[in-house]
């Protein structure tokens, strides 16, 4: 069975934390949460959803306004309302607003999930049956890469991803979240001097115009939110203001892409939990092969690991094989990029991303079709 993917909504913490663990099934993926503010219905369109989960509390108008603006602009998507009072009132604004069910809160796991399938198949069904389906403008995809351990090569990865897709037409961002040794800029050739943490200084990672004041444009078209300047000036940003900058920048980009620091800590997550994808990157030596099975048990354990696809860097004839990892793992190799240490070294020292500076090195071309790749599996028509 397709797994039906979810999204959490609501204005209590706590209780999206209790939902998002009631939701450990097999046949559910949860794709993301957020509390019930502005920017919500963005990263709604963004992660395209079968189901959103809507936990009200009180806020009976908001969540019916939600709920309306999805049912409208999101043909597909099915919204539940879980609410602490379902009088006659709520319950008929709701069903106007497009509702298909208000449940009580609190609820067991095993109804929760009964009623999740059974609007998916609902409204999966509706959808073969229609004729004229509205195609929807989904908006911008979050790619986080990731790697747990340093000197792997995420860096590379996330910028030369970024140029790929850039050159095939596409409005790239990146985002520099590894906050104390973030060296995108260098990779880009960029001399840094507003960055992530003055942004996160003010009160406008919620403003677009804001957010574009401290990104650079490199000429390949990308659009750059750099590190920190200083390892000590990362304190200035938050996991919240990861995700603020994230999700404002959404609606105006193709793909934003996110590099991470080589651990899992707040901003790490922060980063994973608002992507769409994430690319795991690891090598062939066992040492960085332990360290992503484990990140992959906490990431599973968190209920991020449907997004996860897994690429081996640096890769070369080894005792070690394509073949070890995967068992290891317990998940698909997705891509396989060479090692290429004067290429990667070159570029690097140049400030030019490999698939400009050596289009025809065997990893370059690598990196193009991984972009090729990405961009297709997370095109909105493969819901």
């Amino acid at each position: 069975m397709e797994k039906i993917k979810v999204m959490l909504i609501g204005v209590d913490g706590s209780k999206l934390f209790e939902l998002k663990n009631l939701l450990r099934h097999e046949d559910v993926a949860i794709m993301g949460y957020t509390k019930l503010e502005d920017g919500a219905l963005e990263k709604v369109y963004s992660l395209n959803p079968h189901v959103v989960l809507v936990q009200c509390g009180s806020e009976y108008d908001s969540s019916v306004k939600l709920a309306e603006q999805v049912y409208v602009e999101l043909p597909g998507c099915s919204v539940i309302l879980l609410c602490d009072n379902t009088d006659n009132s709520i319950v008929e604004r709701a069903m106007l607003a497009g509702v298909r069910r208000v449940l009580p809160m609190p609820i067991d796991g095993d109804t929760l999930v009964e009623n999740i399938k059974t609007e998916f198949s609902i409204e999966k069904l509706r959808l073969q049956k229609s004729k004229h389906t509205a195609a929807v403008n989904l908006q911008s995809k979050v790619i986080t890469v990731f790697g747990a351990k340093g000197g792997i090569g995420k860096t590379t990865i996330a910028v030369n991803l970024a140029v790929s897709l850039a050159q095939m037409g596409s409005k790239v961002a990146v985002i520099d979240a590894d906050l104390q040794f973030g060296d995108v800029n260098v990779y880009f050739d960029i001399e840094t001097k507003n960055t992530i943490a003055e942004l996160s200084q003010g009160q406008d990672t919620a403003d677009i115009d804001a957010i574009r004041r401290f990104t650079v444009l490199h000429h390949s078209g990308v659009n750059v939110l750099c590190a920190p300047n200083s390892p000590e000036y990362a304190e200035y940003v938050s996991p919240k203001n990861i995700e603020t900058i994230i999700n404002t920048m959404r609606p105006y980009y193709d793909f934003v892409i996110v590099d991470t620091p080589p651990l899992l800590n707040d901003i790490s997550l922060a980063a994973i939990e608002n992507a769409n994808l994430v690319l795991q990157i690891t090598g062939i030596d066992i040492s960085t092969v332990r360290n992503t099975k484990t990140s992959l048990n906490i990431l599973g354990s968190l209920q991020q690991t449907d997004k996860i696809e897994v690429i081996v860097n640096k890769f070369t004839n080894s005792i070690i094989t394509v073949k070890n990892i995967q068992k290891i793992i317990d998940m698909p190799i997705k891509g396989q990029i060479p090692f290429d240490y004067k290429t990667a070294l070159e570029s690097q020292n140049k400030g030019v991303p490999a698939v400009l500076d050596a289009p025809r090195s065997p990893m370059a071309k690598e990196l193009v079709r991984l972009a090729s790749v990405v961009a297709q599996s997370i095109n909105p028509s493969n819901r």
